[in-house]
């Protein structure tokens, strides 16, 4: 079989945020209880999780390919070029003609300011390389005050700023360590800079359906089953991304394949954790062995390619053919026939034919089309994370139900489209963190050393027996203070006060995290980029390096302005989000 000519591309569609008549669940639907991921609002969100991660899929592989000056770097900016004009059509859609056309002049410049980065990277420009970044953090605030206003002031310009500097400096980051050829660090970015973006779509499309409730049929698009539907959306979406990436670097004998190789092994290991926090330790081991087989299938076929060996890419696909059947059935038992095999096999199908597809077309040098096959391989990823949301919450709607999450789960003053929800309920699950009377938990207030150090030990699990030095420290944070005290994470403010009960102030908090870090395995750098912001002079001299430090393990970026606001003293929620990171990055 000639996989080129019987593979034929699907046409991208343009999904426009506002849906039509048809899509509206019925006033019966909205009444049942049972949880969803196909509402209109559901909807909503996972077409803004497709455009908004596919734009750093695709921009951070622009900017390699421009610094590699690969044959296809013009191709993969025209298709970075289509998602922007996609992502200003929703947009559009939405808000109107007047406000598409000035987010696609937003986009696109700062599209264009990575352009520059790129362009001064290669000509060792540094003063054209601060340039572009000084064009990105005015990108950034002018931004954050357009979709504030927008939105009603619903997604605050703060709050958007520091979103859009971590978003920058994932990119940045991402692209530093390929030019130096960490290549693990450049895969690792990217992974974080994909799911970084799940923050936006949640965010905007909440508050696209606060602003028109009536177009969503008063449905949310921040719900428990719509958060599992998302989680799945990154990791197959990040899955074909992923393996086209591999696959074009394997052909090339290009010094990142192993560590597009290793990125993608991690994606597997997710996604079958996954699997296994539903189904169990059995089911999470079979998953992972078929699929990580079929991942070794498309290798084949690459090899095969690479030595022109017909015999040998017929065999992979063949084994491809097999693993469809196989793993179908095994998902269709999963799931208790939710998703039917039948179905399940045809859609991978196209799956295959999609990787298959790009690939041949990229080794024949069709560049245009070998990006738009897989501009629609992404797109379709997202059909498998809504097929298989929809039967765990199905099976299992005890544990998405809403009811549940009102009466039992929530904060009153942390709605589900709080900026920080992800973290303070992620660090709630865990009980690292616990509400203050009445059912709040007060994001907005000022967090304590104390509580700080206590939130810090218990997300790295700190414990010890050494005896405590401060005499300021109630029972109420002892044992925390000391296991920090102990690890090396603080010192206290003289030999025997802690001031448990002052504020922590944000250039504290980093130090804090820093040490923490180092003091749990992590690697010190001292070579970490001097982050520049404009109040850099009003960071003390002896936290400089842990804010640096800080920004390069994305734990912490600027307040929005391109300032840092150091002296300032940090809230509940922002602590709760540095913790949870803090957290993920060790686990």
């Amino acid at each position: 079989m000639n996989v080129k000519k019987a593979f034929v591309a699907i046409p991208m569609s343009v999904a426009l945020l506002v849906p039509s008549t048809a899509g509206i669940v019925s006033a019966d639907d909205h009444m049942n209880m049972k949880p969803k991921v196909d509402t209109p609002a559901v909807e909503l969100r996972a077409n803004l999780d497709q455009l908004f991660s596919e734009h750093v899929y695709l921009a951070m592989t622009a900017m390699r390919k421009g610094a590699a000056q690969e044959p296809d770097f013009n191709q993969a900016v025209a298709a970075l070029k289509a998602n922007t004009d996609d992502l200003t059509a929703a947009i559009e859609s939405v808000y109107g003609e007047k406000a598409g056309d000035q987010f696609h002049e937003f986009w696109s410049n700062h599209i264009g300011f990575f352009v520059d980065y790129v362009n001064a990277t290669a000509e060792n420009d540094e003063e054209a390389k601060q340039e572009a970044l000084d064009n990105l953090a005015n990108y950034k605030e002018e931004f954050s005050s357009f979709l504030s206003e927008a939105t009603n002031n619903q997604l605050k310009s703060d709050n958007l700023a520091e979103g859009l500097q971590m978003h920058i400096n994932q990119l940045i980051t991402g692209f530093d360590a390929f030019v130096n050829e960490n290549y693990d660090k450049a895969y690792d970015a990217q992974s974080n800079a994909m799911e970084h973006m799940y923050n936006p779509s949640k965010g905007l499309s909440s508050a696209i359906v606060n602003q028109f409730p009536e177009k969503f049929d008063n449905t949310k698009a921040v719900t428990k089953a719509a958060n599992l539907r998302s989680d799945l959306n990154f990791l197959f979406s990040e899955h074909f991304a992923l393996a086209q990436q591999a696959m074009q670097n394997g052909i090339q004998g290009a010094p990142e394949y192993d560590a597009s190789v290793e990125q993608l092994n991690e994606n597997t290991e997710e996604l079958s954790a996954t699997i296994g926090s539903v189904y169990g330790d059995e089911a999470e081991k079979q998953f992972k062995e078929l699929w990580s087989s079929h991942i070794g299938f498309f290798v084949d076929y690459v090899k095969a390619t690479g030595n022109e060996d017909m015999e040998a890419k017929e065999e992979a696909l063949n084994n491809l053919d097999q693993y469809r059947e196989d793993f179908s059935k095994f998902m269709s038992n999963a799931t208790e026939g939710k998703v039917p095999s039948s179905g399940l096999a045809k859609g991978l199908e196209t799956h295959v034919g999609q990787l298959t597809g790009t690939f041949d077309e990229y080794v024949e040098g069709d560049y245009e089309q070998a990006w738009d096959i897989a501009r629609s391989g992404y797109e379709h990823m997202f059909t498998p994370a809504k097929l298989f949301s929809g039967a765990i919450a199905s099976q299992f709607p005890e544990k998405f139900s809403e009811e549940d999450m009102k009466e039992e789960d929530m904060f009153e003053d942390v709605p589900m489209d709080h900026w920080a929800s992800d973290y303070i309920y992620g660090l709630a699950d865990k009980g690292i963190v616990v509400g203050m009377p009445d059912n709040m938990y007060m994001p907005e207030e000022s967090v304590t050393r104390g509580q700080f150090t206590a939130l810090l030990v218990r997300a790295l699990g700190l414990e010890t027996d050494a005896e405590l030095p401060f005499t300021d420290v109630s029972d109420t944070f002892a044992a925390e203070v000391a296991a920090a005290y102990d690890a090396g994470i603080t010192e206290g403010m003289t030999e025997t006060m802690f001031a448990p009960n002052e504020t922590i102030t944000r250039e504290q908090m980093a130090a804090m995290l820093i040490r923490a870090y180092n003091a749990t395995g992590g690697e010190h750098n001292d070579n970490v980029a001097d982050m520049m912001y404009n109040d850099e002079d009003m960071i003390s001299p002896q936290f400089d390096h842990y804010v640096d430090h800080a920004a390069d393990l994305e734990l912490m970026v600027g307040n929005g302005g391109g300032d840092f606001n150091p002296k300032a003293d940090a809230n509940r929620a922002q602590a709760s989000k540095v913790i949870y990171l803090m957290w993920k990055l060790k686990q």
